[in-house]
């Protein structure tokens, strides 16, 4: 239970979203202000200049060194050219300060890290310029070009306090925009939350001269400049602010719009494989045990009441698979025909108050000798005797011996036969390929993104659960070592003959041809009931007796036994009866079966890392109140350093 509710616990933890991150990323930005100007190359390419202004406001304490930006370098197939033009800062009067800055790349990304080997601490300015080519769609769905663009975007574990954006048109883009055709979203990625885009409105001041001089390096001018903006104020972690403004198709020599990414339907392929496996590994288990312990042989079973002839008590109990009762039932057995006698004193309830005593070694076949052979030692005379205490207390190694081989006994005179081996080998892939998928579903839910983010969650924890049941329940559901054989099912049905007469009523075993009192109850000759010397010796020729022992039922067979006793013998005391109504023997015996059983010995911390999250635009736009946080081009990351 401990690594179950442990495992759930992992993995709630992993699913859930967390609002703080230690280490680097445990900072805030005070405020976030994105200034993106778009222009038209003389080709017709939608070419982007963007100054963002960051003021991130960093712990007292040494922490952080500085700040990452992550930019795209392609999005949906189409490269961006992202030049970095410059990083600087600004002091307190406005005025741009030098930092040290540097970039580092990938194939996807260009990630701008500030700052050196000093810590920095409060609020820090840092203004980022850069420019993009290519950043204009074409949406037949909506039927314009557009510039859908996240600003922020969805992957930044620190939230903004206030952000700003604001979109700069020079005047021959600003007059093909469409009517009616221009959106804004804010929050995580996928929400459709609205958020106010003002504008068009005349640009109030001239654009910055380095922006200037680059739209005029590719054919354009800020004449006629307009500009939207948003005021979205703060934003929590991973929240983002896209825009959508949707221009006369054909404006732009626009790519076409990325066709919908294929459904990740592999995904599921392992939490379902989990869930399946988890829920279905112990009860497979359960069939297959339930199928090892069928009797092949498909005959009826006949009611019968003489005993099988030339199988042991010790061969019957290995066929029945209870080795533990052998020992009870072979001695009743030996008892009954006289091999061996039982003395009783005291208050004849305790395994110390029976002793058995060897009488008649003769005639002994192999599992006879084997027993006698436990039970008084192989030089054992007639005479020997032994206390049930014995076997009780601490049974000696030769008796627990005894019971381990029943199994190899029946295996050998072909009773039964071994299991299989893909028993034990689907045994063990289920339990372990039960942890393997668990641990895949707990340390790698980054893998199962699309389950998680459609509502599959509860999928993973169910499957989580399930493997963690299978995994710790499979060793409890024991399968047999042995299966029975045809022979072995014929003997079986022998003996549920014998069990369904012990269990008839009277009358019943009376239409069955053999009432009690017709049973073998009487006296051997030598010794009659009740005798009254020390330790009464009782000699008992009832044949199913020692049946009743191995089925369970010896008290109930007992009883029937003492009600069809002749009278002046019930008066006195029947030790075999006694040691089998007090459980003394039955306890000895299963005390050697315990004995026999028993094996013998021989996220995100430290440093700034980066969601999976895919870049790139939606296949659909957002210029006509369709889109969402996050479909647009753009955006990328923030982190500490």
């Amino acid at each position: 239970m401990p690594a179950f509710l442990a495992a759930l616990t992992a993995l709630v933890l992993i699913l859930l979203p967390t609002a703080a991150h230690a280490g680097v990323d445990d900072f805030e930005y005070d405020s976030f202000t994105g200034d993106y100007y778009l222009s038209r190359s003389t080709t017709d390419a939608a070419e982007l200049y963007v100054i963002e202004t960051i003021v991130a406001s960093f712990p007292e304490f040494d922490q952080n060194k500085g700040m990452v930006r992550r930019l795209p370098r392609t999005q949906s197939g189409i490269d961006l050219d992202t030049q970095v033009v410059n990083v600087t800062g600004l002091d307190g009067t406005g005025q741009q300060t030098v930092i040290p800055w540097w970039t580092e790349s990938d194939e996807d990304w260009i990630y701008v890290l500030t700052g050196d080997d000093e810590y920095v601490h409060g609020d820090q300015t840092y203004v980022i310029s850069y420019t993009m080519s290519d950043v204009v769609i074409r949406y037949p769905d909506t039927e314009a070009d557009e510039f859908y663009w996240d600003t922020v975007g969805v992957d930044h574990a620190q939230p903004f306090r206030d952000v700003i954006v604001n979109v700069h048109l020079t005047g021959t883009v600003a007059a093909d925009l469409l009517d009616g055709q221009t959106a804004c979203y804010r929050g995580p990625e996928g929400a459709t939350t609205p958020c106010e885009l003002n504008g068009p409105a005349a640009a109030t001041e001239a654009w910055p001269p380095a922006v200037s001089s680059w739209a005029a390096w590719h054919g354009a001018s800020s004449a006629g400049a307009q500009q939207f903006t948003v005021r979205a104020g703060a934003l929590a972690a991973d929240e983002n602010v896209t825009v959508a403004l949707g221009f006369r198709t054909g404006s732009f020599a626009a790519a076409s719009p990325p066709p919908p990414p294929p459904y990740p339907w592999w995904q599921w392929i392992v939490p379902l494989l989990a869930l399946a496996g988890g829920a279905l590994g112990i009860p497979i288990m359960l069939l297959v045990r339930a199928r090892m312990r069928r009797n092949p042989d498909r005959t009826p079973v006949i009611v019968r009441y003489t005993p099988p002839e030339d199988e042991s008590l010790t061969l019957s109990a290995g066929v029945l698979d209870v080795p533990a009762r052998a020992l009870a039932a072979h001695t009743v057995d030996l008892a009954v025909r006289d091999k061996l006698a039982i003395h009783a004193t005291g208050d004849r309830d305790d395994p110390g108050d029976f002793t058995l005593e060897l009488t008649d070694p003769s005639g002994l076949d192999h599992d006879d000798r084997r027993v006698v052979d436990m039970l008084f030692g192989r030089s054992a005379e007639p005479g020997a005797t032994v206390s049930l205490k014995t076997f009780a207390d601490k049974p000696p190694k030769r008796a627990v011996t005894y019971v381990r081989r029943i199994d190899e006994f029946t295996v050998q005179r072909g009773y039964r036969a071994k299991a299989p081996g893909w028993v034990g080998a689907l045994r063990g892939g289920l339990q372990f390929g039960a942890l393997i998928l668990g641990l895949l579903l707990l340390t790698g839910s980054d893998w199962f993104s699309a389950v998680r983010d459609s509502n599959g969650w509860w999928v993973m924890l169910a499957a989580v659960a399930a493997c963690a049941v299978t995994f710790i329940g499979l060793p409890f559901v024991t399968v047999p070592a042995t299966t029975l054989t045809v022979a072995g099912g014929e003997h079986v049905h022998e003996l549920e003959g014998i069990r369904e007469y012990l269990q008839l009523a009277e009358e019943d075993r009376l239409k069955a041809a053999q009432a009690p009192q017709t049973a073998d109850l009487v006296s051997s000759g030598r010794r009659a009931f009740g005798d009254d010397s020390p330790g009464t010796v009782v000699n008992l020729y009832e044949r199913l007796l020692p049946y009743a022992v191995l089925f369970g039922l010896e008290r109930e067979w007992a009883k029937v036994i003492r009600a069809r006793m002749p009278q002046a013998e019930a008066a006195g005391s029947v030790a075999l009866l006694d040691v089998i109504t007090s459980r003394s023997l039955a306890d000895a015996s299963s005390s050697v079966g315990r004995l026999a059983v028993t094996p013998v010995s021989t996220s995100r911390s430290g440093g700034s890392s980066w969601s999976s999250s895919s870049s790139g635009w939606s296949s659909s736009g957002g210029s006509s109140g369709g889109g969402f946080s996050g479909g647009g081009g753009g955006g990328g990351g923030f982190g500490g350093r």
